[in-house]
């Protein structure tokens, strides 16, 4: 599931699925802005299912915090 996800995050922010771990921090790519931040929450709860309340969403700092 973990390389899923990360294929949908470099899709999202349009960069090389091997520029991203699940250390990648926001921020620290280009692609990685507050519009597709969202679009990465969106997307991630409709593929694998899972949720995120209001407050979790601004915590979101790296990848592996999305835990997929």
């Amino acid at each position: 599931m973990t390389e899923g996800f990360l294929q949908l995050a470099a899709e999202i922010f349009e960069c090389p699925r091997e520029a991203l771990s699940l250390s990648t921090r926001r921020g620290s790519i280009p692609g990685w802005d507050s519009v597709n931040h969202l679009r990465l929450v969106m997307e991630t709860e409709r593929r694998f299912g899972v949720k995120y309340t209001l407050e979790q969403i601004p915590q979101l700092e790296t990848l592996g915090d999305f835990t997929v």
